[in-house]
C-alpha cells in the first residue's frame, strides 16, 4: 500500500502544474516566514500549496480545502502600491490556471487575502481553494502546462451516469486517440465542433 494519500497525491499534482504552468514562479509544498526565504526567490514570487483540512458533510472524504499562499517582495522604494499590484498579479495566475485545467477534480475558489500594503516591501496573498469530488482510490494525473494548450476547437465528452460507474482505466481509455470502448462504453456522447465559433 502507498504511503502518500489521495490528498498528498491532489497537492503534489497541483504543484508541479502549477509550477509548469508559470515557471517564472517558485512553487513550493513548505511555507517559510520572509526571513527564511531568499531575497531573489521573494524578488520572483513564490506560492506555496498547503492543506487546509476537510469539509465537513463529506461522508465519503470526496473533497478537501487546501491554500495557495503567494509571497513577494518589491523595492524598498517602490510603496505599497507595487505590493499590491504585486499580489493580484499572483491572484490572477492562480485563477487563470485553474480555469483552463483540463484534467482532476472540480477546483472552486474560495476567500482571497492580501497583505492590505501593511508589511511592505514584503506581499502575501492566500487563496482559499476547494477540490472535489475527486476519486480517493484512483491515482491523480498532472495537469497540462499553460503553454501546451492550442486553440480549443472540438469538444468531445464521453458521459458515465449509469451505476455502477466504470473504472478509471476505462476513463482513462476513452481519453486514448482514437478512444478505446472496448472494455466499456460511455451511457451518452457529446460531440461539439466549435471551429466556426466567432472569435
Amino acid at each position: 500500500m502507498s504511503n502518500v494519500s489521495p490528498e498528498d497525491s491532489l497537492l503534489n499534482s497541483f504543484a508541479v502544474s502549477l509550477a509548469n504552468a508559470w515557471p517564472d514562479r517558485l512553487v513550493t509544498r513548505a511555507l517559510k516566514d520572509f526571513g527564511d526565504r531568499k531575497p531573489a526567490d521573494l524578488k520572483k514570487g513564490i506560492f506555496t500549496v498547503i492543506a487546509d483540512g476537510l469539509p465537513a458533510g463529506d461522508p465519503e472524504f470526496q473533497f478537501m480545502k487546501f491554500l495557495v499562499v503567494g509571497q513577494i517582495a518589491v523595492g524598498e522604494k517602490d510603496g505599497g502600491f507595487a505590493i499590491e499590484k504585486a499580489e493580484l498579479s499572483m491572484h490572477h495566475q492562480v485563477r487563470t490556471f485553474i480555469q483552463r485545467m483540463l484534467r482532476g477534480p472540480e477546483l472552486k475558489i474560495g476567500p482571497v487575502e492580501q497583505s492590505a500594503q501593511l508589511e511592505q516591501p514584503y506581499g502575501w496573498i492566500s487563496i482559499a481553494i476547494t477540490a472535489g469530488p475527486y476519486d480517493a482510490t484512483e491515482p491523480l494525473t498532472e495537469d497540462y502546462p499553460l503553454a501546451g494548450l492550442t486553440d480549443f476547437l472540438r469538444f468531445r465528452g464521453d458521459i458515465d451516469i449509469g451505476r455502477p460507474h466504470q473504472s478509471g482505466e476505462v476513463h482513462r481509455q476513452w481519453l486514448e486517440e482514437p478512444p478505446n470502448y472496448l472494455n466499456g462504453a460511455p451511457d451518452a456522447q457529446l460531440d461539439i465542433d466549435l471551429s466556426g465559433s466567432p472569435t
